[in-house]
């Protein structure tokens, strides 16, 4: 039994195997397909950030070997994890951090290929930095987004850089060369060195020029640091260790200029560089106090001054002395003596005196001088002088105890052939025929000139002029029936010319400027030349975009001369603008002219006849308009009813104050400008005052300074103090100024005396007369010996009858100028005696030499002492 089974297993066993055998041989079958597979080129790498890495992908086992690239399962990647192109350039994001780049086969998608990128970033602190030759610096690296965060050092490419560059050490820590210069600092990654970052060093040192200086109290010097070895480095300037300094040290601008304090002493000023300010340098400042003081800053032709220099602080106290630039002076400039006695030229002009010191020859004072239109006794312009103050402070004959009806009236008289508006002029002892004579000057509405004899020696005038006939007007209340010169004129003493100006018919133009020699009549400088003008404008009467002068304007207003521009002024109004036109002295030429209301209308300067006051010391011009036609737009630098401050130059308007009630006035025909204003004296414990009223009966006070321009809610001014018994028609004057007191004859009013103390008026008078005034009130003047024997002169009007002709006789009025309230004298109290002439208006009295001359409608009235 077990034999067979033993076979037939063999049996079975070697069927199977045939069967295979031929099955085999019967069918043949394919290889299974290949397996797509992706590979990178690299599988990890490190990168710093914002840089860019090729990856190729190789896809075998299939022909389309296409892929798509993503990063962090993101196709095509996104900025915060980094982008990769098509391509496979992959652009690391701008943050640390690790990713996964990844490449997937087009043609089996569940096939890829991955690398791992670790994004690096390093950093060194500072950026930049500024230390001086020798000294170090720790530098800093920051690595993120590695595990390894050490780094190496370099200095301008030199492994832990050399004496040249200067060295860095393994901890960051540089140390300059001896030379300035500029180097970058580098740390690289250890573990990638294509991993790095930089950082700026300079090599710096400042120097300070000048090194040393002496300069006086409250001068400026410049100090100029230089930086070697860092472009553009910041400076940090310092006084005695004080940013900036201050008052007590000084002050330096951050452009160096250093302003010395006031008080002597030795300071330091200091430049560091504000990155560093262990880099500095410093200089030495010693500042000694240097002053220039003079008795005036103006002086007559011919006179002399002393100025005195004095040095504190320097041991070398000379001064070497300068007139304009030229030392010691010359015939023009005036001289100067080494011990600082300055001796005017005889003519007109602004002048600086300077004096130098010898010990520190950088530093000197100046101050300027004015050489004034004056001459002794004379009355040269319009109210006595260029403040317009009214006051004959020569006068050493007229007191209060003599200026009555017994010792004082009428001399004479001198007749005349027109209306004389214009106050008479003066010059005591000039030569007249070969002869020294005391002249009084008048002019009339019939354009005649008359120099009489001031004296009454001589009856007839020295010499009579007529300018041609008067312009026939009608339309202005009172100047009628002719107008000629209608202005008061102004002598140049140092040239002894007459400036003037007459209304003429006949001629192209009615406004004439006529330069007469005082001692003939004669013209001279080619006059006379035709007033004429235009600006730019859009304004009332304007053509082509411009303004001209117009012919029905009246020349009302008192002409001007400026000793400082050695200008004529002419200012214009009762027409459709105000203006004003300057004309050189010598040559009669126009050099500036002036409209108010160019693209508007009014702003019209007439102010009782009132000229225009001039600052002495600067030149500059002011007066204040009415306003004729009301316009009231100030966004187009219109000033009607305006005080107003010019530049003598150009006769821009430098300044201005309107009142905040302005369309009232210009509703109410209530001009500001029917009065005129003064200048007041100066002082060092108020502002510079301008002082002026209008038909309001407003009297401002005004900073010169600062004028305080436009505001419809308040008036920026000093003060106000309202004078007169009209709501309107009060002020038609200029007043007067002396020893603390400001005097107003307002219309309808008495004769009012204000203190004037600080640089404030009294709110109330201190003093008032009694008599009242109808015609306009008055312009006062005042007659003194300097402080005392004050007494106040006016004329009143009220006899005028409006019509030009046939009044009834002014009075002149004598009032004691500490007290108003007392009358001294007037020129009724002695019946027939002592009548004056017919009545006008806006007259002004002369005082000079113990004599009153006053101007009326028909004749011109002497008064003094009588039996003198």
């Amino acid at each position: 039994m077990k034999s067979t089974s033993s076979g037939f297993f063999a049996c079975c066993l070697a069927l199977a195997v045939a069967l295979m055998m031929v099955g085999c041989q019967a069918t043949k079958t394919s290889p299974p397909p290949a397996v797509v597979s992706v590979s990178l080129n690299q599988s990890s790498v490190s990168m710093a950030v914002g840089t860019t890495k090729q990856f190729t992908a190789t896809v075998q086992n299939t022909t389309n070997t296409a892929v798509t690239w993503s990063v962090d399962s993101t196709a095509g990647g996104n900025p915060s994890v980094g982008t990769i192109s098509g391509s496979g350039l992959y652009t690391s994001p701008s943050q640390p951090g690790t990713h996964t780049v990844t490449a997937t086969s087009v043609a089996d998608t569940t096939k890829n290929a991955n690398a791992t990128v670790n994004v690096s970033s390093i950093s060194v602190s500072p950026a930049s930095a500024i230390v001086s030759p020798g000294a170090t610096q720790q530098f800093s690296a920051s690595i993120q987004g590695s595990s390894n965060t050490s780094v190496t050092w370099s200095v301008d490419q030199v492994m832990g850089g050399n004496s040249s560059v200067g060295t860095i050490n393994i901890t960051g820590l540089y140390t300059a060369p001896s030379q300035t210069g500029t180097h970058t600092i580098t740390a690289a990654s250890a573990a990638d060195s294509t991993l790095t970052a930089s950082a700026s060093i300079s090599v710096a040192t400042i120097s300070l020029s000048p090194a040393a200086v002496t300069v006086t109290s409250s001068a400026s010097q410049q100090f100029t640091a230089t930086v070697q070895g860092a472009s553009n480095a910041a400076i940090t300037w310092s006084v005695d260790n004080i940013a900036g300094g201050n008052a007590a040290v000084g002050t330096i601008s951050a452009t160096g200029i250093y302003t010395a304090p006031s008080q002597l002493g030795s300071h330091t000023v200091a430049a560091a560089c504000t990155a560093n300010t262990s880099i500095s340098a410093s200089a030495g400042v010693s500042v000694f106090l240097f002053t220039l003081s003079y008795p005036s800053s103006a002086i007559a032709p011919s006179a002399s001054e002393q100025f005195t220099a004095t040095i504190q602080g320097l041991t070398n106290t000379a001064v070497a002395w300068s007139v304009d630039g030229i030392a010691g002076g010359n015939s023009t400039t005036g001289t100067i003596t080494p011990n600082g006695l300055y001796t005017a030229p005889f003519a007109l002009g602004a002048h600086i005196i300077t004096a130098t010191s010898l010990g520190s020859p950088s530093s000197s004072v100046s101050g300027a001088l004015t050489i004034d239109n004056y001459s002794p006794g004379g009355v040269l312009t319009y109210h006595n002088d260029d403040s317009r103050d009214g006051a004959f402070l020569e006068e050493t004959q007229l007191t209060p105890s003599n200026v009555n009806s017994t010792q004082f009236g009428k001399l004479f008289s001198y007749a005349v052939d027109g209306q004389v508006y214009a106050q008479p002029l003066y010059l005591q002892q000039i030569n007249v025929a070969g002869t020294l004579q005391d002249v009084v000057f008048v002019v009339t509405q019939n354009n005649s000139v008359y120099a009489f004899d001031a004296t009454g020696k001589q009856t007839t005038p020295f010499w009579q002029i007529n300018l041609g006939p008067s312009v026939t007007k009608n339309d202005y209340s009172g100047v009628s029936p002719v107008v000629g010169i209608l202005s008061t004129p102004v002598i140049d003493a140092t040239t002894n010319t007459m400036y003037l100006v007459a209304e003429t018919a006949g001629t192209s133009t009615p406004f004439w400027l006529h330069a007469l020699d005082v001692t003939t009549g004669a013209e001279k400088f080619g006059g006379p030349v035709a007033v004429t003008g235009a600006v730019p404008g859009t304004g009332l009467d304007s053509s082509g975009g411009n303004i001209t002068l117009e012919t029905d304007c009246y020349q009302r207003m008192g002409l001007a001369l400026n000793p400082v521009t050695n200008a004529v002024y002419i200012p214009f109004g009762s027409c459709n603008h105000g203006w004003v036109l300057a004309y050189d002295k010598t040559t009669l030429k126009q050099t500036a002219i002036f409209n108010d209301t160019p693209d508007g209308g009014g702003g019209g300067l007439w102010a009782s006849g009132g000229a225009p006051a001039i600052d002495d010391a600067t030149g500059d011009l002011y007066l204040m308009s009415g306003a004729d036609a009301g316009d009231q737009n100030f966004s187009q630098l219109l000033y009607n009813d305006s005080f107003l401050r010019l530049d003598p130059a150009n006769l821009s308007a430098l300044d201005f104050f309107t009142p905040d009630d302005n369309y009232t006035l210009a509703q109410n025909d209530a001009d500001l400008g029917s009065g005129s204003n003064i200048l007041l004296p100066g002082s060092s414990s108020y502002p510079h005052e301008t002082l002026g009223g209008g038909k309001d009966g407003n009297v401002f006070v005004v900073n010169r300074d600062s004028m305080g321009s436009f505001n419809s809610s308040a008036n920026n001014v000093i003060q106000s103090v309202h004078t007169g018994v009209k709501q309107y028609n009060n002020i038609f004057s200029t007043p007067v100024y002396w020893n603390g007191f400001v005097y107003y004859h307002p219309n309808a009013d008495v004769l009012h005396a204000f203190s004037w103390s600080n640089g404030l008026l009294s709110q109330q008078p201190v003093s008032s007369g009694t008599i009242v005034y109808q015609m306009h009130g008055a312009t006062a003047s005042l007659s003194a010996n300097n402080t005392s024997n004050g007494i106040i002169w006016d004329i009143d009007n009220s006899n005028y009858n409006g019509t030009g002709t046939g009044s009834g006789p002014c009075v002149l009025h004598a009032y004691d100028a500490t007290n108003v309230a007392t009358e001294l004298y007037d020129s009724s109290q002695a019946g027939s005696r002592d009548t004056a002439g017919e009545a006008l208006k806006f007259t002004v009295p002369t005082i000079t030499g113990g004599r009153v001359y006053v101007p009326t409608a028909n004749e011109l009235d002497v008064y003094g002492l009588l039996g003198h």
